[in-house]
């Protein structure tokens, strides 16, 4: 390049101000906008620059439906707290909590019941489920065939939790052979 067309005294410089976001002290970055970085990322992410941060306590809605309240610098499920603070202590280790009504919102504490385990708390699901679909709680699902049916009349592999029609697997086999 040509010293001809460098410039002697190099760029001109930016007359840096205060950020004009309301209680803000720091120096502008943007010099357009006239806010400083934290406020103009804001700014482009939220539409504002205010924040939207909650307060300690008020919660937010997690992506599976539950409540996620703040404490202290972490988050926790609104209702393991409930759980605990009905118990006097922390839940035991692999504990889970249940909605009876199955609404993830509905933190009242006769809405929650503390399962031992992941394994007792989905007989909850599958009990439930078979009793509003068929009025009978004992009842499973079969895989193949979709219907309801007594435990009695079903087959059982041990190895998988699955209770299935013997005809219904035999079906099953031999439209997948076909293909």
């Amino acid at each position: 390049m040509s010293n001809a067309l460098r410039s002697r005294t190099g760029p001109k410089p930016i007359t840096r101000h205060k950020c004009v976001a309301d209680g803000c002290e720091s120096i502008s970055d943007h010099p357009v906008s006239g806010l400083c970085h934290m406020h103009y990322a804001r700014n482009r992410r939220t539409g504002t620059t205010s924040s939207k941060s909650r307060k300690d306590g008020s919660g937010t809605i997690t992506s599976h439906g539950y409540i996620a309240v703040k404490v202290g610098s972490k988050k926790r499920q609104q209702h393991v707290l409930v759980a605990e603070a009905a118990l006097e202590k922390s839940l035991p280790l692999g504990a889970e909590v249940h909605h009876v009504n199955e609404n993830r919102q509905d933190n009242r504490n006769e809405n929650l019941v503390v399962c031992p385990s992941r394994a007792y708390h989905k007989l909850i699901h599958t009990r439930s489920t078979a009793l509003n679909e068929c009025g009978n709680a004992g009842f499973r699902k079969c895989p193949f065939c979709k219907t309801y049916d007594d435990p009695l009349n079903m087959k059982h592999n041990t190895s998988s939790r699955y209770f299935y029609h013997n005809h219904c697997k035999s079906e099953y086999r031999k439209l997948r052979s076909e293909k």
